[in-house]
């Protein structure tokens, strides 16, 4: 199968782009290799947040945003001086037989991106500070991880395994890919899930410090407090494990939900 891959060094290519006198407009495409079959999308920021909208494009649009373009906006000024640019932005995208990978490691200097993608595209996605996760109207496995901000995700079709450690969860489903487990898990925050009424499912649940809510038919039972033993000190010890469990239209594939601080809320689409 023919495979190519592209690579964009952004400092160099929109110095380049400034000298020719082309205007930075802050975007740029990656053409797939066959716009015809499935693609995969990887997304990972130290600091920023993401946007991902799937759309009829047979590309990949990358829309992105650094402080530096907020204070270039505001005319920043020193001593007198008028602001004309900060330093280079710290982003790379390439492509390789459908797979897209666009990245950022900086940890001193935030980015924004807003991404368009196939509506079926898979999307692995990433961010550890300052930022969230927003995605919508995707047909594909969503793999999405946050640690400080809140991950949504509307009108989604497909299955979605989501974890963030301070935010809240958020997740609308279309339809829910069959016979495929998934989990939502956070430390603070509430975890809201609304599901197609004839979705099958064997809910797992658990919070800490908040209470769970449904408009779903479903029985409810405790697996109760669960005995470990401490084999160090060859000691018995108590672990208070206790998770809520029930089946949503006879049963599926697991579902976990669990958050440390908030509200568990599983909800039918209206």
């Amino acid at each position: 199968m023919k495979k190519q891959s592209i690579v964009f060094a952004l400092v160099a290519f929109f110095l380049s782009l400034a000298a020719q006198g082309i205007a930075q407009d802050n975007e740029f495409t990656v053409a797939l290799t066959d716009p015809a079959k499935r693609g995969k999308i990887k997304v990972h920021l130290n600091s920023g947040s993401i946007t991902l909208k799937g759309t009829a494009r047979k590309d990949v649009l990358v829309k992105y945003k650094t402080e530096d373009d907020e204070e270039d906006k505001n005319n920043k000024t020193k001593d007198g001086l008028k602001r004309v640019s900060g330093g280079g932005v710290d982003l790379e995208a390439s492509e390789n037989d459908n797979y897209v990978t666009v990245k950022s490691n900086s940890w001193n200097k935030e980015v924004d991106l807003e991404i368009e993608v196939p509506v079926g595209f898979d999307v692995q996605a990433h961010t550890y500070n300052n930022g969230d996760l927003t995605l919508s109207n995707i047909q594909g496995e969503l793999a999405l991880t946050n640690y400080n901000g809140e991950i949504t995700a509307l009108n989604i079709s497909g299955s979605v395994v989501a974890t963030t450690y301070n935010g809240e969860i958020k997740l609308t489903f279309d339809k829910v890919k069959e016979n495929t487990p998934m989990s939502f898990i956070t430390y603070n925050g509430d975890i809201d899930v609304s599901f197609p009424s004839a979705v099958k499912g064997s809910m797992k649940l658990k919070t800490e410090q908040g209470d769970i809510y449904t408009d779903f038919d479903m029985k409810i039972t405790s697996t109760g407090p669960k005995k470990t033993e401490d084999t160090k000190s060859g000691r018995y010890k108590i672990v208070i494990d206790d998770w809520k469990k029930g089946d949503i239209n006879g049963g599926g594939p697991e579902i976990t939900m669990k958050t440390n601080n908030g509200d568990v809320y599983i909800r039918k689409k209206g």
